[in-house]
């Protein structure tokens, strides 16, 4: 009975030495590895523009690539590629779907288009650097992926040209920059236990919006090398071009992080973004419901 009292109490005392223990958390994948994600991105918008109601959805799942050609003390070189996506878009105005799996679906002239812009993207490797304290210090190769997209729009129409205008705000340099942060952009700077919390803040623009995060990560967990995260962010988005007013969003999700090498395994997050936005006399009430994630292939 003694020594089964003195067995536990052993138990316990190691609990709590690996509760306080810290780990390092930081951006350290393993040189030659490929590191592929799928990314889906689940968006219900409720607008209000003029009066009108404007309800739409997007889909978005993109499988990406990451492979790791050279690493020293100071900063990893890596190249981006986009290996895969496929979009969903309905609403009253359009309603199409393009999946490069299967192009076989496409038959309106909107999805033969997209489709051929999406095969711009596709297998053009990105060579970006990263630093040892998380920046992306640049991303190389764009060149070859918008002069392939520039022939495209300068053989269709005027009409198709507009509606591209959303897709290649969410393929263009600073977005994949943006996207790229973003994954990176996780961790503490500094070693940290169980229950400890820190801030990464990020400040971007994409699609004409100005973008401010607050992010607060949690670690709430390590079990068998991987670290698990609570995730909580603000966001508030302000217009340019004359336009006024802000969008502020809350967001909540977790992340789970392999301790040895940094890497995301699976993330997830969910939130609600509202405001108003006006402009020439117009003003536009956005309502926008998001659930995004990623997971390691």
């Amino acid at each position: 009975m003694k020594s089964r009292t003195i067995l536990l109490a052993a138990a316990f005392i190691c609990a709590g030495m690996l509760a306080q223990a810290q780990i390092k958390l930081t951006f350290n994948p393993e040189k030659g590895v490929k590191y592929a994600y799928r990314q889906v991105t689940d968006q219900k918008m409720n607008n209000s523009f003029g009066g009108q109601e404007m309800a739409m959805s997007i889909v978005m799942e993109m499988l990406t690539e990451m492979n790791i050609k050279e690493k020293n003390s100071k900063e990893v070189t890596l190249e981006y590629t986009f290996k895969e996506i496929a979009v969903t878009v309905s609403s009253a105005m359009m309603n199409y779907k393009v999946d490069t799996k299967n192009t076989s679906g496409n038959t309106s002239s909107t999805e033969k288009v997209i489709a051929s812009i999406y095969d711009c993207i596709l297998d053009k490797p990105l060579q970006v650097t990263i630093t040892s304290d998380n920046v992306v210090k640049s991303i190389t190769g764009y060149n070859a992926i918008s002069d392939e997209i520039s022939i495209v729009l300068a053989n269709i129409g005027e009409m198709e040209r507009q509606m591209s205008g959303m897709i290649l705000q969410s393929f263009s340099e600073e977005t994949i920059k943006t996207t790229i942060r973003q994954i990176v952009n996780i961790y503490p700077g500094k070693d940290v236990k169980v229950g400890d919390s820190w801030n990464n803040d990020n400040s971007f623009a994409t699609a004409g919006m100005s973008t401010n995060q607050k992010n607060t990560s949690t670690l709430k967990s390590v079990s068998n090398d991987v670290a698990l995260l609570d995730v909580v962010s603000e966001q508030t988005m302000k217009p340019g071009g004359g336009m006024d007013g802000e969008v502020k969003g809350d967001f909540k999700g977790e992340a789970r992080l392999n301790v040895k090498t940094g890497m995301i395994v699976q993330s997830s997050s969910e939130g609600i973004s509202k405001g108003k936005l006006s402009g020439q006399g117009m003003e536009m009430t956005m309502e926008v419901t998001t659930k995004t994630s990623l997971t390691l292939q």
